[in-house]
């Protein structure tokens, strides 16, 4: 009697193997079962290829840095322009250019030509010097208003000056401009130290910052001003300073620590050619022009004293 037997199916057919083959237990053992040397290569395909994002992302980035700086480039000539049509002041360079140009048409052989300051700017010989003067320095920097406009005011100094030493007070209106000259200096040493303080409080600077102004400044009269111009054969490099009687003298020890911390920042060379300074007496008679006895009408209470 022959028993019926049960048809055998190979491995590797039917659901069940493809239930097994599909599970993630063969899958993670298949990939042990490889070789080494092809794990490597995913593991280094798959670092190449983040190299390359990152590679391409800097690359991007530059891109847009230069692109960026390019737009920038090609606007250097427009902001000149504009700069210097709301400053008051025209640029160094341009006031060197004009300066050398009207020094060489005075002093050329052939035909030399120079403003006449006894008359206006817009005579008609002092324009010709103009159109001279203004053809040699325009340029792409600087247009043609921008140079006119710089050449008129140099003709104004120039007038002023003219007419100031035919009146014989050259001599005083170069002493008043290096006094103001001097404030002007020590105004901005005392806003430098004020900035850089580490012991005020950004409210009290705020408060100081409010009269660091021109108006508040004492004036210094140099000793040779005062008739005091020799000594033992040398010039004394002395300054008087007149201060002011209705500042508060709170705001005068300020002004004095904010002096003393500009004075240690110099140099031994700028120390050495520092004019030495001294306090002019409450008495004194004469009194540098410009100096102010009275406060400005936007003096705040606490910086003046209490009688004025």
């Amino acid at each position: 009697m022959s028993s019926a037997r049960t048809p055998v199916r190979p491995l590797g057919t039917g659901e069940d193997s493809e239930r097994r083959v599909s599970s993630p237990f063969l899958s993670s053992s298949r990939s042990l079962l490889q070789p080494a040397d092809s794990r490597r290569q995913e593991s280094a395909a798959g670092s190449t290829g983040n190299v390359n994002v990152q590679i391409l992302a800097a690359i991007k980035s530059l891109q847009e840095q230069v692109a960026d700086l390019q737009a920038k480039s090609t606007q250097p000539a427009a902001s000149s322009i504009e700069q210097c049509a709301v400053s008051k002041k025209a640029p160094k360079e341009l006031l060197t250019s004009i300066h050398s140009v009207v020094r060489h048409l005075r002093e050329r052989l052939d035909a030399p030509m120079q403003w006449d300051t006894s008359s206006g700017f817009s005579s008609p010989e002092n324009m010709r010097v103009t159109s001279e003067i203004v053809t040699a320095c325009v340029n792409e920097k600087y247009p043609a208003s921008v140079v006119q406009k710089a050449t008129k005011k140099y003709f104004t100094t120039l007038k002023r000056r003219s007419r100031l030493q035919t009146n014989n007070k050259l001599p005083d209106a170069r002493k008043k401009q290096r006094r103001l000259q001097r404030k002007h200096h020590k105004l901005q040493n005392r806003k430098v130290a004020l900035s850089g303080s580490t012991t005020l409080t950004q409210e009290q600077k705020e408060k100081f910052f409010s009269i660091l102004r021109i108006e508040y400044m004492s004036s210094e009269e140099s000793a040779e001003e005062s008739g005091e111009d020799e000594h033992m054969g040398e010039r004394l490099k002395v300054l008087l300073i007149h201060t002011l009687p209705w500042r508060n003298p709170s705001v005068n020890e300020m002004f004095q620590s904010l002096d003393r911390k500009s004075a240690r920042k110099r140099t031994s060379r700028a120390a050495e050619m520092c004019r030495k300074r001294c306090r002019a007496s409450a008495t004194e008679p004469s009194s540098p022009s410009g100096f102010t006895a009275k406060p400005p009408p936007s003096c705040p209470a606490w910086a003046k004293v209490s009688d004025c």
